[in-house]
């Protein structure tokens, strides 16, 4: 997101603090200047940033604004994300069958 050519950079701190709130909350120990530190070091060596294309990109914001879009940073977040995923219904019968 740091690298997003369609954002202002008060939108891309906006964007960045929420994901290293979340990471503290789980455990990584970092902080939102070595965030920035990685950031304004890639952009100085001119790397090529981490990129989706923007099909990808519009695909997220889509999701985002339709809530569609699950983020989950832990495996027991992800497993609660896929658990309140709507199922199809009727169920697939190899769900259904008791034996499985």
């Amino acid at each position: 997101m740091a690298f997003a050519d369609d954002l202002l950079e008060d939108e891309v701190q906006l964007n960045v603090e929420p994901f290293v709130d979340r990471a503290q909350e789980n455990g990584l120990g970092i902080d939102e200047q070595e965030v920035w530190d990685v950031i304004d070091e890639r952009a100085d060596e001119d790397e090529e940033p981490a990129t989706y294309s923007w099909v990808h990109l519009n695909k997220f914001r889509k999701f985002e604004r339709h809530d569609r879009c699950f983020p989950w940073t832990t495996e027991d977040e992800l497993r609660t994300e896929v658990d309140e995923l709507p199922a199809p219904t009727p169920r697939p019968e190899w769900e259904e069958r008791e034996d499985q």
